[in-house]
């Protein structure tokens, strides 16, 4: 999947729900993960990476290797039937280093489907597609930067907090990165990434 075509899938999938509600039935949320994830790059003599982040967001390994999260700050949008959500995962990262700025961006725009449950646990698949920029700026000369597409999807539970007006979740997701260049040299390495996350969400109204 290339760059170029990852945004016309994000902006379907939030079209998708937000047309179909009422202004009045919309709801909104806002939210944050942490976890664990371990990124494999695809290429010869790459080791395994894993991360801890509390939050989760986008992060350089010793200031060199950007990696992608679908974790961070999340913002969800529901209309009037629960089961149908849509969300927006972003991270972003600066690190600064003598001589230079490490910069590293990256959105994705996911659908999730929570089954109907009487209780208050309520399981949910989800899937999405996002852009990963990253950029390097010394204090002289010129900078470089590369952009990628990432596309994934996982299986979660989520528990409706007492009185309705948050969540908690928690979930497997199983992500792809394609790799970024600059002039032929490689920024963003291609690979796989497998994430453990836990998080929260605080909605506008509270959910029955």
């Amino acid at each position: 999947m290339r760059s170029s075509t990852v945004v016309p899938v994000l902006l379907f999938a939030l079209l998708v729900l937000l047309p179909a509600a009422p202004a009045t039935a919309l709801d909104w949320g806002l939210g944050a993960d942490l976890g664990m994830s371990v990124f494999m790059p695809d290429y010869e003599g790459a080791d395994n990476i894993s991360l801890v982040g509390w939050p989760m967001g986008a992060t350089f390994v010793f200031g060199e290797l950007p990696l992608p999260s679908a974790g961070g700050l999340r913002l969800s949008f529901s209309g009037a039937n629960p089961m149908h959500e849509v969300w927006i995962g972003t991270s972003f990262n600066r690190t600064g280093v003598e001589g230079m700025a490490l910069h590293a961006f990256g959105m994705t725009g996911n659908y999730q489907f929570n089954f109907a449950t009487q209780g208050a646990f309520t399981p949910y698949v989800t899937a999405g597609a996002g852009l990963f920029r990253v950029g390097f700026s010394p204090d002289h000369g010129d900078g470089m930067s590369a952009t990628s597409a990432t596309f994934g999807g996982g299986v979660g539970l989520g528990y409706v907090m007492a009185g309705g007006a948050g969540r908690l979740r928690a979930e497997v997701r199983y992500a792809q990165l394609t790799e970024g260049t600059h002039e032929g040299s490689r920024i963003i390495p291609k690979g796989g990434e497998i994430g453990f996350r836990f998080g929260f969400d605080v909605w506008s109204r509270a959910k029955q």
